[in-house]
């Protein structure tokens, strides 16, 4: 391709891969994003390398694994030497702006306009989680108080950079706060699906047997045992507070890509245009009694994963049922930019899976967790998932260790780690989750070294 395109990366916080239309959630109405699957590709197998916020985010930024760049926890910073790849394109003539969340940092962004070796010309953020509402944004180098919503003024200054007359190709990250707690929509939808009858996931406060120790004896992620249906789930939240306003949330979203789509048409730059939108992690809905992420469970590792390039993608519409991996996005963003992947990233072009050939080898992903310090009860933990089977080993004694038959068991409640009829499975299983392991150098890090 002689034209390099322009790259608009959007990503959620806590958005599960089945919040949206498109992917058949019973009544969220996300026609932005369901334009996205139509006019690109939905890629329905997609994983996070890590769920957890700042992890994950700076893998996006890095292409490799946490074990490598170093941000770990929420609290990590980047090892040194680390380059992230908005720091190449701007390097061979790009423009490139950050809107939104970055989170890693001592204090979610290192000071005041960023980690310059990011490589962004504009930078517009927020220390930590920011606010929803009446936000304080670091402008470049300066913190300057909004009125008005997050995510609306976030897709404000995204419009401006767009509107900037300057003749380089440009690449943007809109990194949201939402839908992360406390899960507060854009007034315009306080009242939407309120009458909406709840459908509750199958296994909503199901039997944790099986599990390992620290879910059966510790306190979940957000709130405490026996909450449904009365207590409070998250936060100050009720399940059916915190499930209309989640959902909510999202569709603030929604509205911010489809303007930044239909900025593209009036712009006349769509065609040559890479938009892609995933989200950090997923996010528990009250399965097995769980809130917030962390464990390696479907709804905590699976993503929403779009990409519309008109110039590239051959058969618009189609869903893809390779599995696809957060680390896969940096490496098509250098790769459809005409540098190539870079050797030390761990992820795979998406470009076969985008023109529709049969390169595409990948029959697993790799993922990883690691003990964050202000919540000894999730231990370090590694996966891997395949399309039919899934294994999870805890690097602490005595946590027992889990494996799933997702074809008779999707939803994950019979581990048969244990059970004769899985030994050969199992067994091959563990044989390639040490395999994958070495082949990505994994180690676990010294946790005390990270603040």
């Amino acid at each position: 391709m002689s034209q390099r395109p322009n790259i608009i990366f959007s990503m959620c916080d806590d958005q599960r891969h089945d919040c949206m239309g498109c992917a058949g959630h019973p009544f969220i109405k996300t026609p932005s994003m369901d334009r996205l699957a139509r006019e690109g590709i939905r890629f329905n197998n997609g994983f996070t390398a890590i769920p957890l916020c700042a992890p994950s985010r700076a893998t996006h930024m890095t292409g490799i694994y946490p074990h490598h760049h170093g941000v770990v926890h929420n609290r990590a910073a980047l090892n040194e030497g680390i380059r992230a790849w908005p720091e190449l394109l701007q390097q061979v003539g790009y423009r490139t702006g950050f809107f939104g969340k970055i989170h890693y940092g001592t204090a979610g962004i290192p000071k005041p306009g960023g980690d310059p070796k990011l490589g962004f010309d504009r930078w517009v953020g927020f220390h930590g989680q920011g606010l929803y509402n009446h936000p304080t944004f670091i402008i470049d180098d300066e913190e300057i108080p909004h009125t008005g919503y997050n995510t609306d003024l976030l897709a404000n200054y995204v419009e401006q950079f767009l509107d900037d007359k300057d003749d380089r190709p440009w690449a943007l990250c809109l990194w949201y706060k939402a839908p992360h707690g406390p899960f507060t929509p854009p007034t315009r939808y306080v009242k939407t699906y309120v009458d909406v009858q709840l459908q509750s996931p199958p296994t909503l406060n199901a039997s944790t047997d099986g599990k390992p120790r620290s879910l059966r004896t510790g306190k979940p992620m957000g709130h405490n045992h026996h909450w449904y249906p009365d207590g409070k789930f998250i936060g100050d939240k009720t399940w059916e507070i915190f499930m209309r306003d989640y959902v909510r949330t999202v569709r603030g979203v929604d509205d911010a890509i489809g303007r930044l789509l239909d900025k593209l048409d009036k712009m006349r730059i769509s065609e040559n245009t890479l938009v892609i939108h995933t989200s950090d992690h997923g996010y528990f809905h009250g399965e097995f009694g769980l809130a917030d992420k962390r464990w390696m469970y479907d709804p905590s590792i699976r993503v929403p994963y779009l990409i519309r390039y008109p110039k590239l993608i051959r058969s618009p519409g189609r869903i893809v049922e390779d599995l696809v991996l957060s680390l896969d996005i940096p490496a098509t963003i250098m790769d459809l930019s005409g540098l190539g992947v870079p050797q030390n990233f761990q992820g795979h072009s998406l470009k076969p899976l985008m023109i529709g050939t049969d390169e595409w080898t990948r029959d697993a992903v790799f993922i990883e967790y690691f003990e964050d310090p202000p919540f000894p009860a999730l231990p370090t933990m590694i996966c891997l998932r395949t399309t039919d089977e899934k294994i999870v080993h805890y690097l602490r004694e005595g946590e027992g260790d889990e494996f799933y038959d997702l074809v008779r068991d999707p939803g994950e409640q019979r581990n048969v780690i244990d059970d004769s009829e899985y030994a050969g499975r199992v067994s091959q299983m563990k044989n390639r989750l040490e395999e994958t392991r070495n082949r990505y150098d994994f180690t676990v890090p010294d946790l005390s070294k990270q603040y």
